[in-house]
Order: structure tokens, then C-alpha cells, then sequence
């Protein structure tokens, strides 16, 4: 449940205020990022190798993704309608995805070498767990999912989507998908925040709440109502920036990945996702499996940061980086467990 309080003192007013003033520099920032990176500058070498030799690589590999893009699109819009990319097409490239990236995950619960990086290593899905997941998510998925996929022919036109040649520079998706990120995570932040709120919780997100140790494929084990209003989320941003049926594709399968990644139950350090600034991960979304509160947020942490949601979960993450402090604001990584700090501490007297 959410307590109102009716009294806010001026300086948690002054702390919220500061957050979100540093929440909107950062995206400030990033656009003037993109900007400076479209600007002619002087030519930079180190050694024997320019600037411009890498930007001729870039483009000479960019070009060699492009052609071989565009044939492989070629081949599926010879053999299918419009409709049927839109639809079946979607999503079995949605199936095959989903539980392809739920694979490695599962090969690591069978290692025992890996529960160390378990973020909750005294609990494992068990068979009966997992088969309960797989039967909700078939029937999700055929009568749900489908349905609304088989419909998104019809949207996709309205919308202006195209699934027309030539395709989108590949160099586009360097920009977009991480825009879409954004959008996604701010706009799940809100609604995952509403679906907690007591009078609609028992109706609709409990459901997806039955697992407190999640793992990879219990990422979408929710309710329709839950599956359709997130489900909008996703499309915003392809919406906003792309209105291509390949760009749409490329975003769902990285979305897609993080969100069964996020499910995973793991914290591996070699894990590429840990030197993204503000990544949530699994560590960020295994909390609030576990406590039923904040964070919130899907992809990233400065949402949960910005409006005081995340303070258990830093609380947390500051006794598992043994009492120190983040080197920037909602930072984690921590040691994955109190087991795992102990046997660091336990290392460390005897060095």
C-alpha cells in the first residue's frame, strides 16, 4: 500500500527538485551529445590511424550489414503479405526470441559453479514453478498475445509503419535504440508504479508478483490488462523515431533480452550490461520481486532516483559494497549476496 503523508518538509521538497533537475541535465546532455557527434570537427590521429580510416571501417562494415539486411528482408517480403509479417511473422520472431535468450539463464541454474552470482541463492524455480510459467505464458501468448499481434496489420497502417525498401541506415539504430529505451522506462516506471497501488494490485499485477525469486521467462507472467498497457510502452518509441517493421524487429529483440535478463536471478560481473551507467538489471528488478516495493523502473535507475522510490534498494546495495558509496548517484553493484560479501571479507583477512 501507498501512505499518503500530508506534510513534506522543504528540504525532502529541495532533494526531490534537485533529482529531477539532474535527471533532466543528463537527458540535456545526451542531446547535445548526438548533436556534437553530427558536427564536422578537426581531424584526430593516434599514431599511424586518423579518425576519418576508422569512420571509413564503420561505414565499409555498416554498408556490408545494410546489404545483407536488405536481402534477407527482400527474401521475407517475396514470401509473405504484408499481413503475415505483421502478425504470425512478428510473432514467432517474438517466440523464438523470448525463449532463446531464456536458454543461457537456464544452462546456468543447472551449474552449480554459478549460484554464487545468484542475487537470491537460497531459492531455486522449482519443476512444478517452471511448468506453471510455461503453461500461463503458452495461453498468454497464443490467446492474448496472438490476437493482438494479428491486429497490428491493420494498426501498423494506420500509424504509417513501413515495411518498404530501401531500409533504414543501419547507423540509425545507434541513436534510436537507446531512445527507445528511455521512452519504455519512463513510461513503465508510471503504469508498473499505478499497477502497485492497493486498489488495483489484488486485480491485476499480483499476479505477476507470485514469483519473489524470478527467473528468465516469468518476464511476461502477468495479467492481459498488465500485458496490453505495457505492451504500449514498447511501441512508443519505434512510434516516435522509426515507423519501420526492421527497426521494430531490432528493438524487440534487444527489449526483449534485457527483460529476460532482468527476470534472470543473476548478477555476473563480466556481464556487458554492468558498465552502462544507471543500468537497473536484474539486481535492480530482483528487489522489488522480493520486497513488493520500489524500484519500479524496467530498464534503468534514475526514474526510481529522481522520485524517492529506490531508498531500500540503495540502502541495500550500500551494505553489499561493504558501507561504501556509489561513485554516482542510484549506482549498485554490489557483491551479489551477504554470502558472497562475507567470503570477500573472509578473502581479504587473510591477504
Amino acid at each position: 500500500s501507498h501512505a499518503v503523508r500530508p506534510h513534506r518538509s522543504r528540504n525532502n521538497s529541495s532533494m526531490d527538485s534537485t533529482r529531477v533537475a539532474i535527471v533532466i541535465a543528463m537527458l540535456a546532455a545526451a542531446v547535445v551529445a548526438v548533436t556534437a557527434a553530427n558536427t564536422t570537427a578537426a581531424p584526430v590521429a593516434i599514431g599511424d590511424i586518423t579518425l576519418g580510416d576508422v569512420i571509413a571501417q564503420l561505414e565499409k562494415a555498416e554498408a556490408l550489414v545494410h546489404a545483407k539486411m536488405t536481402a534477407g528482408w527482400s527474401v521475407v517480403m517475396d514470401n509473405f503479405s504484408p499481413f503475415v509479417i505483421a502478425g504470425p511473422l512478428t510473432f514467432v520472431f517474438h517466440e523464438l526470441v523470448y525463449f532463446g535468450a531464456w536458454v543461457p539463464w537456464l544452462v546456468l541454474d543447472q551449474i552449480p559453479y554459478f549460484n554464487k552470482y545468484k542475487i537470491q541463492p537460497d531459492k531455486k524455480a522449482d519443476g512444478a514453478m517452471v511448468a506453471k510459467c510455461l503453461k500461463r505464458l503458452l495461453l498468454s501468448h497464443v490467446f492474448i498475445q496472438l490476437p493482438m499481434q494479428l491486429l497490428f496489420h491493420w494498426v501498423a497502417q494506420f500509424l504509417g509503419f513501413s515495411m518498404a525498401l530501401p531500409l533504414p541506415p543501419v547507423r540509425d539504430l545507434a541513436w534510436q535504440l537507446p531512445a527507445f529505451f528511455v521512452i519504455e522506462d519512463f513510461y513503465f516506471y508510471w503504469i508498473h508504479r499505478a499497477l502497485h497501488h492497493k486498489s488495483v494490485y489484488k486485480y491485476v499485477h499480483k499476479i505477476h508478483h507470485e514469483h519473489t525469486h524470478p527467473f528468465g521467462i516469468a518476464a511476461e507472467y502477468a495479467h492481459p490488462v498488465e500485458t496490453f498497457f505495457l505492451g504500449i510502452g514498447t511501441l512508443l518509441g519505434p512510434l516516435f523515431f522509426a515507423k519501420h517493421m526492421v527497426t521494430l524487429w531490432a528493438w524487440l529483440f534487444v527489449r526483449l533480452w534485457e527483460t529476460v535478463e532482468d527476470h534472470s536471478g543473476y548478477d555476473l560481473p563480466w556481464n556487458p550490461t554492468n558498465f552502462i551507467p544507471f543500468w537497473g538489471g536484474a539486481v535492480h528488478h530482483d528487489f522489488h520481486h522480493k520486497t513488493f516495493q520500489g524500484p519500479y523502473s524496467s530498464i534503468f535507475t534514475w526514474c526510481d532516483w529522481a522520485f524517492g522510490t529506490d531508498k531500500m534498494f540503495r540502502a541495500q546495495q550500500k551494505k553489499l559494497r561493504d558501507g561504501k558509496e556509489g561513485a554516482y548517484p542510484a549506482q549498485f553493484r554490489g557483491a551479489p549476496n551477504f554470502e558472497a560479501l562475507e567470503r570477500e571479507r573472509a578473502k581479504a583477512k587473510v591477504a
